[in-house]
C-alpha cells in the first residue's frame, strides 16, 4: 500500500509540474506582442529513482527563468538614445533650414541683391530722385527681411525651450512610474518573477532612453537605481529625485533636485539634442546673422559718410540698429530723405564717385573674406551641412538600433513556433500523468472492492 501511495504522490507532483509548464507557455503566447516582454522558461528537475531507499522518482518544477539578457538591453538603450539624439537634431535643424535660402531667389539674399542693384542703377543718374527713392525702398525691404528672420529664430528658440521643459517633465514622469515598480519589488521579492511587471519596467527604461542617457542598476532587493548620465541619481529604491529645466537665462540648464547645474551630464537622447541646439547651434547662427546685418549697415553707413549729398553736406546714415548683438532683430532704415543720400565725393561734387563706391561693396570682401552674399551663403551652408550630417547620422543610428534590437529579439523574444512545440509536448505529458492518476484511482477502487 505504501508503494501505491508513493506512486500516486509522484504522479500528482508531475501533474502539477506539467500544469505549471503549460501556464508558462500560455503566458508567453499571450504576451508575445507586449512591449518589453521576454519569454520565460520553466526548468523541470528529474527526481532520483531509488525505491529501496525511499526515493520514488518523478519530476518537479525547479525554477522559472527569464530569457532577458541585461547586456542586450543595455546595448539597445545605448543605441536608442544615440538614434533619438540624431533624429531630434535633424528635426530641429529642419525648422531653420527654410529660413536660409541658398538660391538667392527669396529672403535676405534677394533683398541684398536688390539693394546693390539699386545702388548700381543710381550710378547712372546720381541726382535722379526716383533712383534715390528706390534705394530707400530696397533698404527698407532688406531691414524687414533681417527682422523677420531674427524673429523666426527667436520663436524657434522659445519653442525649443518649451520642449526642453517638456522633456525634463517626461523624465520625471517615467522615473516616477519606475519608482512604483520598485515599491512592488521591495514589498514582495516574488514580484521579480512577474513577467508583466518585468515587461513594464523594461518598456519604461527603453522609453526613457529616447529622452536622455542614463545608467540602470538592479539592486539585490529587486529595485532599480537610475543615474542620469551615469552620475546624478534620479531614483534610489523608493526615493525619486526630480530634475528641472531652467530656460530663463541665455543658456538652458538642467538642474538636479538640489538646484545644481547638471546640464553637462545630459549629452544623448532628445533632451541632449535640444540642449545642444538651444545653447550652441542656434545662438551661433543668430550671432552670424547679427554680424551680417551689422556689417552691411556699418559698411554702407561708413561709405555714405565719406560722400556729399545734394545739399553738399556729408552723407547721413541709411541704417540703424540697437546693438551688435541685436543687429538683425533691430535693423531699420533711418529717417533719411532721398536728397540726403551721398552720391558724390568731396573732390567731385555733383558726381557719382560715392555711388560707385557703394555699388562696389556688393562684390568686395567685407566679412571674414566673404562678400555680403558670400557670407550669407556660408551661414546657409552651415545649416544645410549640419542638417545633412544629422540625417545621415539618423539613418546610420537607426540601422544600428534595428540590428541591436534584432539580436536582442533572437535571444529573448517569444517564438510562436517554439511555444507551439512546447505546448504539445507538455500537454501530452500532462495527459499521460492524468491517465496514470486515473489508472491508480481505478486500481484503488478495485483493491477496496476486493477487501470488502
Amino acid at each position: 500500500m505504501a508503494g501505491f501511495l508513493s506512486s500516486l504522490g509522484t504522479t500528482a507532483g508531475a501533474l502539477s509540474a506539467f500544469e505549471k509548464a503549460l501556464t508558462v507557455v500560455q503566458n508567453n503566447v499571450a504576451n508575445a506582442l507586449t512591449p518589453g516582454f521576454a519569454k520565460q522558461r520553466l526548468y523541470l528537475e528529474a527526481l532520483p529513482f531509488q525505491p529501496e531507499i525511499g526515493f520514488p522518482g518523478g519530476v518537479r518544477a525547479e525554477r522559472i527563468e527569464s530569457a532577458r539578457q541585461q547586456y542586450a538591453e543595455q546595448a539597445v538603450r545605448a543605441r536608442q538614445w544615440a538614434w533619438a539624439r540624431a533624429e531630434e537634431t535633424a528635426a530641429q535643424l529642419s525648422r531653420i533650414e527654410g529660413l536660409f535660402d541658398v538660391s538667392g531667389q527669396m529672403g535676405i539674399p534677394k533683398a541684398i541683391t536688390a539693394l546693390f542693384q539699386a545702388f548700381s542703377a543710381w550710378t547712372v543718374s546720381p541726382n535722379d530722385m526716383v533712383s534715390r527713392q528706390a534705394i530707400l525702398e530696397r533698404a527698407q525691404q532688406l531691414a524687414d527681411r533681417f527682422r523677420e528672420t531674427a524673429s523666426a529664430l527667436a520663436q524657434i528658440l522659445h519653442r525649443t525651450s518649451s520642449q526642453i521643459q517638456h522633456q525634463a517633465a517626461q523624465v520625471n514622469r517615467m522615473v516616477g512610474q519606475i519608482r512604483e515598480l520598485n515599491v512592488l519589488y521591495r514589498q514582495d521579492i516574488r514580484n521579480l518573477e512577474d513577467p508583466s511587471l518585468d515587461a513594464r519596467l523594461h518598456a519604461l527604461l527603453e522609453e526613457l532612453a529616447q529622452v536622455a542617457d542614463f545608467t540602470a542598476i538592479r539592486q539585490q532587493d529587486g529595485s532599480v537605481t537610475i543615474l542620469l548620465g551615469g552620475q546624478t541619481p534620479l531614483l534610489v529604491g523608493e526615493q525619486q529625485f526630480e530634475i528641472a529645466a531652467d530656460v530663463s537665462a541665455s543658456e538652458a540648464r538642467i538642474l538636479d533636485f538640489a538646484g545644481r547645474d547638471i546640464t553637462a551630464q545630459v549629452t544623448q537622447g532628445r533632451l541632449g539634442a535640444q540642449l545642444e541646439f538651444r545653447n550652441r547651434f542656434l545662438p551661433s547662427i543668430s550671432a552670424s546673422l547679427d554680424r551680417l546685418a551689422a556689417g552691411i549697415a556699418d559698411r554702407i553707413n561708413g561709405t555714405l559718410a565719406g560722400g556729399l549729398d545734394l545739399n553738399g553736406q556729408p552723407g547721413a546714415p541709411l541704417f540703424a540698429y540697437d546693438s551688435p548683438g541685436l543687429a538683425a532683430a533691430t535693423l531699420r532704415v533711418t529717417s533719411i530723405g532721398p536728397e540726403q543720400l551721398a552720391a558724390a565725393t568731396p573732390d567731385a561734387p555733383g558726381g557719382n564717385g560715392n555711388a560707385l563706391a557703394l555699388a562696389a561693396l556688393a562684390e568686395s570682401a567685407q566679412i571674414e573674406g566673404f562678400s555680403f552674399i558670400g557670407y550669407y551663403g556660408w551661414i546657409a551652408r552651415r545649416v544645410g551641412s549640419a542638417l545633412e550630417d544629422a540625417r545621415e547620422a539618423t539613418d546610420q543610428q537607426k540601422q544600428m538600433l534595428l540590428q541591436t534590437q534584432w539580436l536582442r529579439e533572437r535571444a529573448q523574444a517569444v517564438s510562436l513556433d517554439e511555444e507551439a512545440v512546447n505546448l504539445v509536448r507538455f500537454q501530452r505529458a500532462y495527459e499521460a500523468a492524468a491517465r496514470v492518476i486515473r489508472a491508480l484511482d481505478e486500481l484503488l477502487e478495485t483493491v477496496i472492492g476486493m477487501v470488502r
